[in-house]
């Protein structure tokens, strides 16, 4: 594949990978841009503004916990292509119940929809992977930028039709445009699969009959327990949000590391110094997704209350500014391919990590001084964007290299789902931190004013926070690179600055 950023450009096995993350980014994204908003109207769930931050980062925290499990079911049950084509349909099913304006039905919605997109998104990055095997750097490059590219598009086109179908028409509409755009990846996905030929049509590295019926059999107790459970706390009155936050919290923050022992108990010597290293990249991600997920709520909630949002006679959604993100991201990333071409390109993947962990910190200064006034300018948040995208651009692409290629054989979709669970442990305390911020009722997304999301302190240590972190990355990049490149066993496989494969 010629190292173009140009989707129809690109092979027919791409153009159908990449259309299909697109509308699936779509349905997510369409998603995120209204349920904060959501819980927290009058017509919605009428849930205080912290509450309603904490049930955004359990979301999100579901959406990537689901990544491990399925990343193991594409690697050694179904194979990537059945596992994104399930996962596909178990999205739209979860979209068409958020549909029906009943409470109960929108939590039984938001865990189909994790599921499945735990099952989809590695699976399809692992997809894109198999098809760029190593020794072919410039392929793989353009490869997951272009796969970039679709997850921005689909982001940036979203809040634009759900936000304004649910913020003006009705909320359960808006979930059902999300549900259009998954049906539509299902077609493209269906109907394009056949260029991707075998490649993920049979799992890598298939579980053999006795761990199939373990899987089952955990698989049968687990979710036993669980129901049970959830039954026995409705019956006593204490099922709340609060409380599957808290459970689901502890859960993620511990998985990690008997996770990430699973993928390295089959590794070589060389693989496990490189998944050690790579605990580096782990780290930085959750620090990326904690500030990244203050989108989705904090900044969400400052968009709705705090600032001045009329032109003319007309009302901005505050849904609206969700698009920013993306719109920036797409802005940037020819711009960032133009540095890393030239001198900045033989910068060690610790510099760049920390060089977006920089970037994004000065978006959260930038919020410093943007929540001091009461009826802000919407230019404020437009500058928090822009620096908070450039940052996410920077982490998430080489962080998606790094992980592609320090997969040990047969691991690559374990791997991504991983990475992903990384993005779970940054969107559940970033949501707990949202709570915090946020601990009082307050108004929805009807447009009227009221009191800043958070105090300057709050955003004050969002920035220290990502700073400490892109220091200690400097101070030890020399180490971590070390470690990350590989030994002379397998001399043919460099680490290139921007974390692919040559």
């Amino acid at each position: 594949m010629a190292p173009s950023l140009l989707p129809w450009r690109q092979p027919r096995w791409f153009s159908t990978l990449f259309m299909t993350d697109l509308w699936e980014r779509f349905s997510f994204f369409g998603m995120m841009a209204i349920l904060f908003l959501y819980a927290t109207s009058p017509g919605g769930l009428a849930m205080p503004p912290g509450s309603a931050g904490a049930l955004v980062g359990l979301y999100i925290s579901l959406t990537f916990v689901a990544s491990v499990p399925g990343g193991w079911l594409g690697d050694r049950v179904f194979g990537p292509q059945r596992a994104v084509l399930t996962g596909a349909v178990l999205i739209a099913c979860g979209h068409l119940t958020l549909v029906i304006p009943v409470e109960p039905t929108f939590y039984l919605g938001i865990a189909l929809i994790a599921a499945g997109t735990g099952l989809l998104k590695p699976n399809l990055s692992a997809l894109i992977g198999a098809f760029c095997p190593p020794g072919q750097a410039a392929e793989r490059e353009a490869a997951f930028s272009v796969f970039f590219v679709s997850i921005q598009l689909g982001a940036l086109l979203a809040p634009l039709v759900t936000g304004f179908v649910g913020e003006s028409v009705d909320w359960h509409l808006g979930f059902g445009t999300a549900a259009v755009g998954m049906g539509v990846g299902i077609a493209v996905f269906a109907r394009g699969r056949k260029h991707l030929g075998e490649i993920g049509r049979t799992p890598s590295h298939p579980a053999d009959p006795a761990t199939l019926r373990r899987l089952r059999l955990w698989g049968s107790v687990v979710s036993a327990v669980v129901a049970a459970g959830l039954i026995a706390a409705a019956l006593n009155g204490v099922l709340r949000v609060e409380l599957l936050v808290a459970v689901v919290g502890l859960l993620v923050l511990v998985a990690p590391l008997p996770y990430s022992r699973v993928i390295s108990k089959g590794a070589s010597a060389e693989e496990r110094v490189r998944l050690r290293a790579y605990a580096w990249v782990f780290f930085t991600t959750i620090v990326l997704f904690l500030l990244v997920s203050q989108s989705n709520s904090v900044l969400n909630h400052f968009a709705a209350v705090s600032t001045d949002r009329q032109v003319g006679s007309f009302l901005i959604p505050a849904s609206w500014f969700n698009s920013l993100h993306p719109l920036f991201v797409l802005l940037v990333a020819p711009v960032l391919a133009r540095v890393w071409s030239g001198p900045a390109g033989r910068l060690a993947v610790p510099v760049k990590l920390a060089a977006g962990l920089v970037i994004a910190a000065v978006s959260f200064l930038l919020m410093v001084f943007a929540v001091q006034s009461p009826a802000a300018s919407p230019l404020w948040l437009v500058a928090v964007y822009l620096t908070l995208s450039t940052g996410e651009l920077i982490i998430g692409t080489v962080g998606l290299g790094v992980t592609a290629q320090v997969a040990p054989p047969g691991a690559t979709s374990q791997l991504m789902g991983l990475w992903w669970l990384a993005g779970a442990v940054g969107a559940v305390i970033g949501g707990q931190l949202a709570r915090l911020a946020m601990p009082g009722a307050g108004p929805g997304a009807g447009g009227e004013q009221g009191p800043a999301t958070a105090e300057p302190l709050y955003f004050l240590a969002l920035t220290i926070l990502p700073l400490l972190v892109a220091a200690v990355l400097v101070l030890a990049r020399a180490r971590i690179a070390a470690r990350l490149r590989p030994g002379p066993k397998n001399p043919s496989f460099q680490l290139t600055t921007d974390g692919g494969p040559q």
